[in-house]
């Protein structure tokens, strides 16, 4: 028998300093069931993400406080964090930038998944959310087996 994973099982990090991209991608991914966290601050989603200990993280680079690739590696020295899959969407998508974003994605303390620029298509970032889950599918259930995601019995309201 094959183990899966439901989406409203699934935590998702969206880090950005733009309230309006927050939205947006929260009402991407949330009616396909996921549980959007959401940050404007690197050191508010440091916070958070230490907190909630989320299964995906979507990041963008220009933040206020320190950068998310800073954030990246920050999250990477803690050892529930050396897997987690991340996302970046930035609106810097020149070639430039997607070079760096690629020789960064290889190395262990920033490693990112997916580089998407801005502006995006929603149905492409879920889609990419999805593949990038799958992806990590073994990891996050060893996650949810080892309890780290366990959440409390919901009621039931007749």
């Amino acid at each position: 028998m094959t183990e899966n994973l439901w989406p409203d099982e699934l935590k998702i990090l969206v880090v950005d300093d733009e309230q309006d991209i927050l939205n947006l991608i929260r009402l991407s991914l949330e009616p396909a069931g996921f549980r959007v966290l959401r940050a404007r601050r690197s050191d508010e989603a440091l916070d958070l993400a230490l907190r909630e200990l989320p299964d995906l993280l979507v990041l963008d680079i220009v933040l206020p406080g320190f950068d998310g690739l800073e954030l990246l590696k920050r999250l990477r020295r803690h050892p529930k964090f050396q897997q987690v899959p991340a996302i970046v969407l930035s609106a810097r998508a020149n070639t430039v930038d997607q070079r760096r974003m690629l020789r960064i994605a290889e190395t262990d303390d920033t490693h990112v998944d997916v580089y998407l620029g801005k502006p995006f298509d929603p149905r492409l970032l879920l889609q990419t959310v999805k593949e990038v889950l799958e992806t990590h599918k073994a990891f996050l259930l060893e996650k949810r087996r080892a309890g780290a995601n366990r959440r409390e019995p919901q009621q039931v309201l007749i």
